[in-house]
């Protein structure tokens, strides 16, 4: 059985939001929550799900007494932790209160970690803020909450800096500081978006962990319904700010009330391989053979060693055909991306686009190939300018390539209106658009120059699933109209199953496997492979259908 079933009736209320009301301050106040009402026992897990937009982050942020100053305001209602009102409390009372009683684990360790302090130092500093231990007693309880966490080698991460750790050793320093005070309540905003698979998995494990030994309340904003079909007790759902649904979790997957709510689980991909697409006879458009980078570490005054980021990885793309690299973080596959892309320089091997070889070529002898291979990041919002409008951005390409202004704006327009976009955009601005909009925009950029192989790098992983669903499909759809060849890097197994072809596998920057996608998500012959496909939260539900697949289908899936 799926879900844990836990009863909480009994159990005393540790977190109950009753009536919140937030608006934009000044004048003309909008409306961002409206009376929302969630209540959280001691010991459970309540996931907040919803769209981009939805009101999902505020909700935590006002709990924390964290709203931005001059931006938002609580304008109605309650939030109440074991009974008191936190909406009483001033600026002090609420620091004090903050660790101790209720503490945060934030989307992305790497920013909310300070980069020039040590690891263990900024734990410390928590004990510090709130505690008067000696120093002795101090660095025990560290090195006690950092076990816990299960980091290897204490001593040694304990004097590193957050550049020298994994991001998913980030994120455990993270719950760390958070559980260390054995807080009341734990809030975890999107914790496991930017991980892959299996780090994901440890990381749920951890916290549900954590939360049995302590009896902590959590409450678990995301946007992944695999993750809630793993890990919640009771689900909310929110959309422009309201709560239009809630109930148990096996309740909830198994019988949504709501349009919306049906909606978001139709959207979630399946690990059942989409239908295989005819077998090409075109030659490769990308062949890549013997692919290897070398990293060398050592300094000016002490050796080091060479990190073997890629070695001997091989494989060949042709027109219209999606092929995908999954894998772990620090398997290679973003490497192997950049090195296709040029981006950084491969030590060996070969990188054949059409009949070029473009693994050696100097940057002036490179430059008219770059528009036969372009590249879509996985942040828009970074990857484009945001001090252009999105019609600079879209003709700067085909404008360094010789072609007029006029026809450059031209294509533009008929490239905006092939992603779904009105073409009297092009004056606006990335900021005025949503994240799956500006994704759009960037995938426009990237075929503007009627390229013959495009680089995917994570290109949906920071989209809600709806969202992602829509981007998934412009891909499929772009891919039949112009015959683009795709090279898809994903840590998303569900995301694979639905647009590639063909999937490579990798570890430690080796391939290991190598097949059709059916074939390997639905036969893995590589214990990695079968190990990555285990981890793949939710992987026993059938999201699309409200229902848990049986034994077979999930031996198969």
């Amino acid at each position: 059985m799926l879900f844990r079933n836990r009863q909480f009736d009994d159990k005393p209320v540790a977190l109950e939001i009753l009536g919140l009301s937030v608006a934009t301050s000044g004048i003309d106040r909008v409306p961002i929550l409206n009376a929302i009402d969630v209540t959280i026992r001691q010991g459970e897990t309540v996931c907040l799900v919803g769209e981009s937009g939805s009101g999902k982050s505020v909700t935590s942020l006002a709990v924390m007494g964290l709203l931005p100053k001059g931006a938002l305001d609580v304008i109605a209602g309650r939030i109440e932790l074991e009974g008191q009102n936190l909406l009483d409390l001033n600026a002090s009372q609420m620091r004090e209160l903050r660790a101790q009683r209720i503490s945060m684990i934030f989307q992305e360790p790497m920013t909310a970690l300070n980069p020039v302090m040590k690891v263990g130092d900024q734990i410390e500093e928590v004990l510090d803020s709130h505690t008067r231990l000696p120093a002795k007693e101090k660095k025990r309880r560290v090195v006690d909450i950092m076990q816990q966490v299960h980091l290897p080698d204490v001593e040694r991460i304990y004097g590193s800096y957050p550049h020298q750790l994994s991001g998913g050793q980030r994120q455990r320093i993270m719950i760390a500081m958070a559980l260390i005070l054995e807080p009341k309540l734990l809030i975890a905003d999107e914790p496991t978006t930017a991980l892959d698979v299996t780090t994901q998995n440890q990381v749920l494990k951890l916290i549900a962990e954590l939360q049995e030994s302590h009896g902590t309340a959590v409450l678990f904003i995301t946007h992944d319904m695999g993750v809630v079909a793993e890990i919640a007790d009771t689900v909310y759902v929110m959309r422009n700010g309201e709560i239009v649904e809630s109930a148990a979790v096996e309740i909830l997957l198994r019988a949504p009330q709501k349009d919306y709510t049906r909606r978001l689980l139709e959207a979630v991909p399946s690990l059942v391989p989409r239908d295989a697409r005819p077998a090409s006879w075109a030659d490769p458009v990308l062949s890549v053979d013997g692919l290897t980078k070398i990293y060398d570490t050592r300094g000016f005054f002490k050796k080091g060693r060479e990190t073997r980021a890629a070695q001997d990885v091989k494989f060949r793309i042709k027109p219209g055909r999606t092929l995908g690299i999954v894998g772990e973080s620090g398997s290679g596959k973003s490497t192997v991306a950049r090195c296709v892309m040029r981006l950084i320089d491969p030590t060996e091997g070969r990188i054949r686009v059409g009949q070029t070889d473009i693994a050696k070529l100097g940057r002036s002898e490179l430059q008219p190939h770059r528009k036969h291979i372009q590249i879509v990041f996985q942040d828009p919002f970074r990857s484009l300018n945001p001090r252009w409008t999105v019609g600079d951005s879209l003709i700067e390409g085909p404008l360094n390539f010789s072609q007029s202004r006029k026809e450059a704006l031209d294509h533009a327009r008929e490239l905006m209106e092939l992603v779904g976009l009105p073409a009297d955009a092009l004056g606006r601005y990335p900021h005025q658009f949503s994240g799956g909009q500006r994704q759009r925009i960037a995938i426009a950029r990237a075929i503007a120059m009627r390229p013959d192989i495009l680089v995917a790098d994570e290109a949906v992983s920071a989209l809600d699933v709806s969202v992602q669903a829509q981007v998934l499909q412009l891909l499929d759809e772009l891919q039949e109209k112009l015959g683009i060849a795709i090279l898809f890097i994903t840590h998303d197994l569900r995301v694979a199953a639905q647009i590639c072809d063909e999937v490579v596998v990798m570890q430690h920057g080796r391939i290991v496997e190598h097949d059709t996608a059916e074939n390997v998500l639905s036969q893995p012959r590589h214990d990695y492979t079968r190990a990555l496909i285990e981890a793949a939260p939710g992987r026993h539900w059938d999201f699309a259908n409200f229902r848990e697949l049986s034994l077979h289908q999930t031996e198969t899936a």
